[in-house]
């Protein structure tokens, strides 16, 4: 089979809560190359780092929580596109992340098929 010359995407997953990292990065994997991180802090090094093109961001996180990233993501490197993906069902705090640059919002639990559109409109974009 021919090889691609064509480089895989790149995510970096964004969450405190394990399971929610493992099952992202196992939902996306087989399409995207997928970075993890369990906090804020972690985040930021990988986006300097690996410079992925989507960021898949947990909000309520301790330490760094995802407004404080998504301001910081901003000085950073503004090109990745930023989904906020969230158990919180606070509409300010969706609006906050929305007026700090994210892309989009999706609720925890989340409809992965809703997810993969969203994945792909973002790439399209950027």
């Amino acid at each position: 089979m021919p090889r691609s010359d064509t480089p895989r995407r790149r995510l970096l997953v964004v969450d405190d809560e394990i399971e929610v990292v493992d099952v992202l990065r196992e939902h996306f994997e087989a399409t995207y190359d997928v970075d993890t991180a369990p906090d804020g802090k972690k985040a930021l090094k990988l986006i300097r780092a690996r410079r992925p093109d989507v960021i898949l961001l947990d909000l309520q996180m301790p330490g760094l929580n995802g407004l404080e990233v998504m301001k910081r993501i901003q000085t950073l490197d503004p090109k990745p596109a930023v989904i906020v993906v969230t158990a919180t069902e606070d509409t300010d705090v969706a609006a906050q992340a929305m007026s700090h640059g994210a892309f989009s919002y999706v609720p925890k639990p989340f409809d992965f098929q809703y997810l993969d559109h969203l994945v792909a409109i973002a790439l399209g974009k950027h």
